[in-house]
Order: structure tokens, then C-alpha cells, then sequence
């Protein structure tokens, strides 16, 4: 009888804790990125235009370029736009998200000693919901 009672008491546990599980999944999922978008510049609260992948700047220069995000579903919470060169982190800007439909960018200056590879990620808490890639160049 112990050991009947002892299994059934597991089987709650483990149901519980999948349920929980499953629950926080769900959460996470529901916060999503409706729209993002590399930019050259933001002006009221949207993108002026899409740099896609690639982004070109002018010798002796410092580009400065936009990362533009629509966040669905974090009102209250704090997402980060972290972006990397050549997988190295340089900046990792903190953005509170203001209600349930939040459009929101982070920018970074960029010298022309800086130029290939660069990611921008998306995180909220410990998730990387979104990661976008481009290439900068400078031409000689």
C-alpha cells in the first residue's frame, strides 16, 4: 500500500509540473515581435526605410543605424537589443515596453574600423526571440 501511495503521489507531482511547465511556455510565446526592421533612421515611431542586409557608409565616417522593433504582448516588461560584431557584443540597450502593442528602436554608431558582420538580437528575459543580420561596409 506505501508503494501504491508513494506512485500516485509522483504521478500528481509530475503532472503539476509539466502543467506548470507548459504555462510558462505559453507565456513566452505570446510575446512576440509583430514587425522589425534595420533602418537608417526612426521618425514617428516608424522606419523611414529598409536597409535589409547591407548598409554602406562613406569613408572617415560614423554610420549610425536604427534597429526598429513592434513588440506584441510585454506591456509593462523590458526587452534588450543587443548587437553584435563579428559575434562580440558591443552594445546591449534596455527598452521598457509601454502596453500590449509598443513600437521601439535602439541605434548604434558604428566607425569604419568596425565593418563586416553584425547581428542584432532581441531578448526578453533569457530568450532570444528575435536576431536579425547585416553586413556594413565602408569603400575605399
Amino acid at each position: 500500500m506505501v508503494g501504491s501511495n508513494w506512485g500516485q503521489k509522483m504521478k500528481i507531482t509530475t503532472t503539476l509540473l509539466l502543467m506548470l511547465c507548459a504555462m510558462l511556455f505559453t507565456l513566452k510565446v505570446w510575446a512576440q515581435v509583430e514587425r522589425s526592421q534595420l533602418t537608417s533612421n526612426v521618425a514617428h515611431s516608424e522606419p523611414v526605410d529598409n536597409l535589409q542586409n547591407t548598409v554602406v557608409g562613406q569613408r572617415d565616417e560614423i554610420k549610425k543605424v536604427y534597429f526598429f522593433t513592434h513588440i506584441v504582448g510585454l506591456n509593462g516588461q523590458q526587452v534588450v537589443h543587443r548587437w553584435l560584431y563579428q559575434g562580440q557584443e558591443k552594445a546591449a540597450v534596455s527598452l521598457t515596453i509601454g502596453s500590449d502593442s509598443w513600437r521601439t528602436y535602439s541605434s548604434k554608431n558604428i566607425p569604419d574600423y568596425w565593418q563586416g558582420q553584425w547581428q542584432v538580437q532581441v531578448w526578453q528575459n533569457d530568450l532570444m526571440v528575435l536576431s536579425h543580420d547585416f553586413e556594413l561596409s565602408y569603400p575605399r
